[in-house]
């Protein structure tokens, strides 16, 4: 026992030599080719995680775009189905206001023609109220209908139309008064509006000296108006007063 080499020896002392031969025993280098053979399956190891972070993040991509695609169909869906509706609305009130402006249209005549038959009232009572006043009741020519008769201011030669039984005078044709000075040609003393073939007032222009006009007609002419009777006459009547 006295040759043993390990009597005496700490037991603490033995367990840190035992470590320290395993420490170097183990902090050899291992051979080449397991070294290689480590280093290769580090590296698959390696881009196996790559290649599974970068389809991860495709995957996420992937999902990211599928929203964005599926939120935008969503979108114009919407959009579009808003647009057919705002279509319809703007046909609506096109078509209303197209209905709206004919009836505006209508008043506006109906207020003209309101405005004229008024106007063309006002005027007659002026003539009939005048100091004097030349009149004349017309008759209608032969194979004609309807009468009349024109009232006309003495004075100032302002005159008025009352008409009564006149059928139309026919497409782009107008009823025109004529003045007669005895054997002189006619002259053309206005157009005469006969909207029915209702009594109706209206208006002409002034006759020119009045004091010298014998006699009044009314023709059929073009529309316009003539310089010269060219139409059938349908009414006429001396002046009277």
């Amino acid at each position: 026992m006295a040759d043993d080499p390990m009597i005496g020896v700490d037991d603490r002392e033995l367990d840190d030599a035992a470590l320290e031969a395993l420490a170097e025993a183990y902090a050899a280098p291992p051979p080449p080719l397991l070294r290689e053979r480590l280093l290769g399956e580090a590296r698959r190891d390696l881009d196996v995680a790559r290649v599974g972070r970068v389809m991860h993040r495709w995957r996420i991509v992937g999902a990211v775009a599928a929203g964005a695609a599926l939120a935008l169909g969503v979108v114009l869906s919407r959009e579009a189905r808003v647009a057919r509706v705002r279509t319809a609305e703007v046909t609506a009130l096109a078509s209303a206001n197209s209905e709206l402006t004919r009836r505006v249209e209508e008043q506006a005549q109906s207020v003209a023609s309101l405005r004229e038959a008024l106007a063309a009232q006002a005027q007659v009572l002026r003539v009939v109220g005048a100091p004097r006043t030349l009149s004349a009741s017309l008759e209608p020519s032969q194979g004609a209908r309807g009468t009349g008769r024109i009232l006309v201011d003495a004075k100032s030669g302002e005159a008025a139309v009352v008409l009564a039984g006149l059928p139309p005078a026919g497409a782009d044709k107008v009823y025109e008064l004529w003045a007669i000075r005895g054997s002189n040609p006619p002259e053309p003393a206005g157009l005469l509006a006969v909207p029915s073939e209702q009594a109706v007032a209206t208006r002409v222009a002034t006759v020119e000296r009045p004091g010298e006009v014998t006699a009044f007609a009314v023709s059929i002419e073009p529309s316009g108006g003539s310089t010269s009777p060219t139409g059938p006459i349908v009414l006429v009547g001396a002046v009277a007063g």
